[in-house]
């Protein structure tokens, strides 16, 4: 008999669900999950964003690896609540994660930084028909609105890679060889955006491009990143 009120209730309190822990709750992550929240913190690697034992530049991680990047950040570590934030935008397409969590964290590690555009690392088109939206455009408007930077669509695929997951580091990178190319000239101080740094092949790529059409600095800037 009650029932329906019950719904109502919790529709108007908890009009949406916890993307950490599935639950009904009134924003997109509840308090519990927002605590919950993977951070890789400080100190880290200043060319990686590893997080590391001391403030470095160039750690044992990353030391030997060329990158086409300055340096790269992350709020969080690709796991626990982190991973599911990724999971909820990439794959379930819940983009209301990019207004009220994912943007303000990652905006949160450049805020007083300046860029000249904020480019996000682009979709074949195959995946992006399938998808319906790409998800680093997403983040790097999120971003670029909070840091008063312009979006520009500066990177485009010009041929259709496998998919990076099941791919070990060296395959990665012969995967996205060649596989970028810059729509025109690119100047000044460059935010790449993507989703994950597993291990920087895509975003060392496509920072290469962009270098050679012009960028004077290239910073990777991902929402989690593997450890």
């Amino acid at each position: 008999m009650y029932k329906p009120y019950v719904e109502v209730l919790t529709n108007l309190f908890y009009p949406q669900w916890c993307v950490g822990c599935d639950r009904r709750a009134s924003d997109v992550l509840c308090r519990g999950c927002f605590e919950a929240l993977p951070f890789v913190g400080s100190p880290f690697c200043g060319r990686c964003g590893a997080p590391t034992a001391f403030g470095t530049y160039g750690c044992d991680e990353c030391r030997n690896k060329d990158f086409g990047f300055e340096g790269a950040r992350a709020p969080l570590r690709y796991e626990g609540v982190g991973e599911e934030l990724v999971h909820a935008l990439k794959y379930k397409g819940y983009l209301r994660v990019v207004e009220k969590a994912i943007a303000p964290l990652m905006a949160a590690l450049v805020g007083g930084s300046r860029f000249d555009p904020v480019v996000p690392v682009p979709l074949h088109r195959s995946r992006l028909s399938r998808r319906g939206f790409n998800q680093a455009e997403l983040m790097a408007r999120g971003v670029a609105k909070r840091i008063s930077a312009p979006v520009l669509d500066k990177l485009r695929v010009v041929r259709r890679t496998r998919d990076q997951v099941e791919l070990s580091a060296s395959a990665r990178r012969v995967n996205v060889a060649g596989a970028f190319a810059s729509r025109g000239p690119v100047v000044g101080r460059v935010l790449l955006v993507d989703d994950v740094f597993t291990t920087g092949a895509t975003l060392s790529e496509c920072a290469g491009v962009l270098r050679q059409a012009g960028a004077g600095e290239v910073y990777a800037l991902t929402l989690c990143r593997t450890c």
